[in-house]
């Protein structure tokens, strides 16, 4: 699979917004899957607590 598809699947996952998902995937399309899986959290992990 394509890194940027495989990417993409592991935003979509992880539960980020699809209307984020395309800004998101500009910023990270110059990473490898590698890094962008160590760099980034499920989403539902990053907005925990916030009113």
């Amino acid at each position: 699979m394509e890194e940027n598809k495989k990417m993409e699947k592991l935003l979509r996952d992880y539960g980020y917004p699809e209307k984020a998902i395309p800004r998101l995937m500009r910023e990270i399309s110059s990473m490898n899957y590698d890094r962008v899986k160590k760099l980034i959290l499920p989403y539902n992990d990053m907005t925990a607590g916030r009113s």
